[in-house]
């Protein structure tokens, strides 16, 4: 007996590996994963609490209860602009179920997929567990930004689709207006489906961000992949949502009645309080602790001689180590091991950037200070 012929090809993701290996040792500081250190909204955890206590626990309809689909269409429209109707969405269980529903229903053996580099890791893996190939779209020499002349290098007949992140995780660029409105019209005039991951698009530094949903011309042919993990410090409560046109709708429901059903009941219930004043009176607290901790950060690792971009959005820095001689492994192996910090390596988001680190600062203001002071010794020493 065989198991599926693609499995080979792929590893335990990097992250979680070096991540478990933190938890070796004692006392250490993680600046590791995604996940931000400030609890859920008021409102959705009451929302959840009183769906417990009403028995709001049984299957809602396969692509969302009704009321919650209503609220996230509303927060959609008021929050990004974008008009999408009841049968153009579906909850999902977390963004990762809304990739793996998008790239199932899209790919087919020997499609490739471009995605702009340095990437989140967690693509690569499903694209090619349906048989197509991941074709990384380098963007370093232009700052970690996309625009058309770097994209058109890459396109070729077998091309069927792109995953645009955006703002981007490891770098935390958000792509120019400019050079999103230029991206919309050449991508427009391809035959190619767009998939735009936007879960860091409430964590923005900047006004200068517009959805691609928000590109009519784009339409017909653009899945908007979306969650509150990230912006509502909801990462265990694993509720997302894509948005679609119609058509695209009907077939995107096929692989997610039959991968979950639907979304968590109780989740879904929560989400009814997601356009509550109070909720995003503390979203907005969030964000700018965020902002205050990259500002931190930046000038500080700066200081040290590490490489860095400001991001413009999500909780990321992407740092150049180059300046002290080591491979991202051997730095973020040592700075752990010598002085109890946690970082990812660079090599993890391709291995063209084994020159860099990430750096996670959704964390606590003091204790980003604390871990950067310890970053400080380590090079000091190298």
């Amino acid at each position: 007996m065989t198991l599926n012929e693609h499995l080979p090809e792929i590893a335990t993701s990097k992250i979680r590996q070096f991540d478990s290996y933190c938890n070796q040792f004692q006392d250490i500081i993680k600046l590791t994963l995604g996940q931000p250190l400030f609890p859920t909204p008021t409102p959705v955890k009451a929302k959840a609490i009183e769906a417990i206590n009403r028995d709001i626990t049984y299957y809602t309809p396969n692509t969302g209860a009704p009321e919650t689909i209503e609220a996230v269409l509303k927060y959609c429209k008021e929050q990004f602009n974008l008009q999408y109707g009841k049968d153009e969405i579906i909850l999902t269980v977390g963004s990762s179920e809304a990739l793996t529903v998008t790239l199932r229903t899209l790919l087919n053996d020997g499609d490739e997929v471009l995605i702009p580099a340095p990437v989140y890791p967690g693509y690569e893996p499903l694209v090619k567990l349906y048989g197509a190939t991941v074709k990384p779209v380098d963007t370093a020499a232009n700052g970690f930004e996309l625009t058309p002349d770097i994209l058109a290098n890459y396109l070729t007949s077998r091309t069927k689709c792109i995953i645009l992140t955006d703002p981007n995780n490891p770098t935390g660029v958000l792509t120019s207006r400019k050079n999103r409105d230029e991206l919309a019209e050449f991508l427009a005039g391809k035959d190619i489906y767009i998939i735009a991951d936007e879960v860091y698009n409430r964590i923005i530094y900047t006004n200068d961000y517009r959805s691609f949903g928000t590109y009519e011309k784009l339409r017909e042919k653009l899945i908007i992949v979306n969650s509150f993990s990230k912006s509502h410090s909801m990462t265990g409560w694993r509720i997302g949502y894509l948005l679609a046109c119609r058509e695209l709708v009907e077939q995107l429901t096929k692989p997610h009645q039959y991968y979950v059903t639907s979304a968590c009941s109780v989740t879904q219930y929560a989400l009814q309080a997601v356009n509550d004043p109070q909720t995003e009176t503390e979203l907005a607290a969030m964000v700018q602790r965020y902002r205050e901790c990259r500002d931190y950060a930046c000038q500080f690792i700066t200081q040290l001689g590490f490489g860095c971009c400001k991001p413009q959005g999500a909780f990321y820095l992407f740092a150049s180590i180059a300046k002290f001689g080591l491979d991202s492994d051997t730095f973020c192996r040592r700075l752990l091991e010598e002085q109890g910090v946690a970082l990812i390596a660079g090599n993890c988001f391709g291995e063209a950037y084994d020159n860099y680190v990430r750096i996670s600062y959704c964390v606590d203001l003091a204790i980003l200070q604390k871990a950067l002071d310890k970053v400080k010794c380590f090079v000091g020493k190298l």
